[in-house]
């Protein structure tokens, strides 16, 4: 017996030194040290929190969360040519609703594909819909392509927003939320999601490219007229970043496809994303099941802080200075966080009093003892320069649901948005743009957080006509002081 017990002491011994070493190699290993990196510390809970059943959630991740690889960058030669016997057209990615083409001509309402290979061209209802036709040739001799050798060439990258193609179909244009956190955001996630040119890239962080801003937007049918919000927000955002020039509108739109004119009314685009509502509500589960039409190409792998290019040039025609890049996910800008409160006490949908009083001060508190710097606005009563401007440099913004906090556009990705909702109400529009500007996203009910993996068992539209019923939203001061110091001290390290 004693000499069986030995070799089975050595094997013991053995075993325990792997195991360690294992550990330890683990331990020392620069991918474990990155992955646990990676992972954001849950929000611990204070010894003085009295409410046991309203803990903070920890934050995990997101299936809308971008790659933090980039797009790959595509060297090969390209032919831009608009004579359909040297060009044709290439498929290069998207989900319905945005989808990404090269060589792609038009003339009236027809989009024109020229392709031997049919099968690798998405079929009409998942690029387009409305009056809006789709036809694919193979033959480039074909009489349907006479006069498209002599087009009007679009260069670089154009936004073709297709919603408006039919006169009785409504094209939730008018708004600010709609146009651009799904229409505009999905167009600009779609280019950055597939392969370009090294003609069309720029390195916005070390060894991190993305797409340069595009070219143009097109808005080209008349139904789409009303596409400008009430706080000329569209407009705004399309004029900086574009330029008034590259905003093509219906009436200019027209007279490009004049029949008239040298080119015969055919337009050839170079590149091109297609936005079509309707094709993304009829063919994409993710975006008819959430009622958010950019959901689906959220989802799609992207580079890093892809926005950046499109930020920084709306924030240079509004002539807000460029605030510096975060250095980590969640980490204030400078060395104190900068809070914003978007303040709807103006609206139907706003704090109770108590919960505004008691949110106010919580924030006077935080700044009055040097942890935070905090903005207090009204963004409903600022001109558009003036909202921008309010939050371009934010660490957190805070507000009760509403279009307010659309602006989370103009914030340093890697940010925080808490969005205050009535208890067992919860919409995903502000969310789904959080995760793809890599923003923290903490939706509040009262005295609780909701975590993710409570929101992804929500129906559709989970309680929405509490956020319309014109009834007060209860804030519970105690909870939103806890919540705050705990993300400040975060953000700040110490």
């Amino acid at each position: 017996m004693e000499g069986l017990r030995r070799p089975r002491s050595v094997v013991c011994l053995t075993f325990g030194l792997l195991l360690g070493l294992t550990i330890i190699s683990l331990h020392l290993s620069p991918t474990a040290r990155e992955y646990a990196s990676d992972k954001l510390p849950p929000l611990s809970i204070p010894k003085i929190f009295s409410k046991p059943s309203s803990p903070i959630p920890p934050i995990s991740p997101s299936p809308f969360s971008p790659s933090i690889h980039s797009t790959p960058i595509d060297t090969s030669p390209q032919s831009t040519s608009p004579d359909p016997r040297i060009s044709q057209t290439r498929y290069l990615g998207g989900v319905p609703g945005h989808q990404v083409f090269q060589n792609l001509w038009i003339k009236n309402q027809t989009f024109y594909v020229l392709n031997t290979r049919r099968k690798t061209i998405p079929g009409m209802s998942r690029v387009v819909s409305g009056d809006t036709l789709w036809e694919v040739v193979r033959d480039p001799e074909d009489l349907e392509m006479k006069g498209a050798e002599d087009a009007l060439v679009l260069e670089g990258s154009t936004i073709f927003i297709n919603d408006g193609a039919k006169t009785d179909m409504w094209h939730f244009l008018s708004s600010y939320y709609p146009f651009i956190a799904e229409v505009f955001l999905g167009s600009i996630t779609a280019l950055a999601s597939v392969p370009a040119p090294m003609e069309l890239v720029e390195q916005v962080r070390p060894g991190i490219e993305v797409p340069k801003v595009p070219k143009r937007v097109v808005i080209p049918w008349k139904a789409a007229e009303g596409w400008r919000d009430e706080e000329g927000m569209n407009e705004l955002v399309l004029k900086g970043v574009f330029g008034e020039a590259n905003l093509i509108e219906p009436y200019q739109w027209s007279m490009l496809n004049d029949e008239s004119q040298s080119h015969q009314g055919w337009i050839f685009l170079e590149r091109v994303v297609i936005a079509d509502r309707w094709a993304s509500h009829r063919h994409n589960p993710l975006s008819d099941s959430l009622n958010k039409m950019a959901a689906s190409i959220f989802s799609r792998p992207h580079p890093p802080f892809f926005f950046t290019p499109i930020r920084e040039a709306f924030l240079s025609h509004l002539q807000i200075p460029l605030p510096s890049n975060r250095i980590d996910p969640q980490r204030a800008l400078k060395g104190l966080p900068k809070i914003v409160y978007v303040d709807r006490q103006n609206t139907n949908r706003k704090l109770s009093p108590e919960g505004h009083k008691e949110l106010s001060v919580v924030l006077g508190e935080i700044e009055s003892i040097g942890k935070a710097t905090v903005g207090h606005k009204k963004l409903g009563k600022l001109g558009g320069r003036e909202k921008v401007e309010a939050v371009h440099d934010a660490d957190i913004l805070i507000g009760v649901h509403g279009d307010g906090l659309t602006n989370q556009l103009w914030m340093p990705e890697g940010g925080i948005v808490i969005e205050i909702f009535p208890p067992n109400s919860w919409l995903p529009e502000h969310q789904i743009v959080s995760d793809i500007l890599n923003h923290e996203y903490i939706p509040i009910w009262n005295d609780r957080a909701i975590s993710r993996e409570e929101w992804d068992t929500f129906p559709r539209q989970h309680g929405e006509h509490l956020l319309n019923n014109g009834e007060d939203v209860p804030l519970d001061g105690t909870f939103l002081r806890l919540l705050l110091e705990e993300i400040v001290q975060r953000m700040t390290g110490s």
